[in-house]
């Protein structure tokens, strides 16, 4: 992406005492924090589906530091490292995180009655395939026909997000629904992982409303989250599942809320 809109990147990074990395940051034309500034989105970076909802920065807690650049999606992770930071006069921004499959919680209830729509789904000629098992191609395909049919519009990136899911195919995650052999639900989800937790953003997707009768969009969403819990508790790290910012209704019944911050001007 560096080469392909020949874009000028800076890296700044700290070491402690004994050279262990402890913090980084790439900035664009020494202007702005790359990817989630105006420069950016001016050449069309924004084209390529990440999700810019939240910016966690690779930053020890250990480490306290003023970052000269503006931001108003300053994850809580560095709330402490970074000193030029405010969540309080942020206009109340939040991010929705879903919520654990474990204690503390999705409820017994809910968990109970979205594996039994999944087993519905199944019997009746449903299949869950991990994303893995299909190309790239593929899975564009998929989530044009399926996002077309759930929004009734044509996202008009096509080229971008092939390029994205070619080249980044290890950190795409999850299942795409089938019905008697033909996709009915599928949702994008990039993953990246750091020391102590794995991150999980939820871009877009889209179903078949042809078959609203099974919930496919609930049951793919349920998949995804328990796979990644599932996933998270074999690694022994925290799960953050980003819904993205609090948009819609339903993100409630899935996420929980957590602040962004912004940093100040100095």
């Amino acid at each position: 992406m560096q080469r392909q809109f020949n874009l000028s990147h800076k890296y700044y990074i700290k070491r402690a005492a004994n050279r262990e990395l402890i913090g980084g940051l790439c900035i664009n034309d020494n202007k702005e924090i790359a990817i989630v500034g105006k420069r950016s989105k001016a050449l069309g970076l924004d084209r390529f589906p990440f999700n810019k909802d939240e910016m966690i920065l690779p930053i020890s807690e250990q480490v306290k530091t003023v970052i000269p650049y503006r931001s108003k999606i300053l994850s809580s992770i560095n709330g402490r490292s970074v000193l030029n930071s405010t969540f309080s006069l942020n206009s109340h921004r939040e991010i929705c995180l879903a919520k654990s499959c474990g204690k503390g919680g999705f409820s017994s209830s809910t968990k109970n009655s979205r594996n039994r729509e999944l087993k519905k789904f199944l019997k009746s000629g449903g299949e869950a395939v991990e994303q893995s098992q299909l190309t790239p191609a593929q899975l564009v395909d998929i989530y044009f026909d399926l996002h077309g049919k759930r929004w009734g519009k044509d996202p008009g990136n096509q080229s971008q997000m092939l390029a994205m899911l070619t080249d980044l195919r290890d950190m795409i995650f999850g299942y795409v629904l089938f019905y008697h052999g033909k996709p009915c639900a599928y949702q994008l989800i990039t993953k990246t992982e750091s020391p102590r937790w794995i991150c999980f953003d939820y871009v877009n997707g889209g179903y078949d409303r042809q078959h609203d009768e099974f919930c496919p969009g609930t049951i793919v969403t349920w998949l995804n989250v328990r796979a990644a819990y599932e996933l998270c508790e074999q690694a022994g790290k925290e799960m953050r599942y980003s819904f993205g910012k609090p948009t819609a209704a339903y993100k409630d019944r899935w996420c929980k809320r957590a602040p962004l911050g912004r940093t100040l001007a100095i």
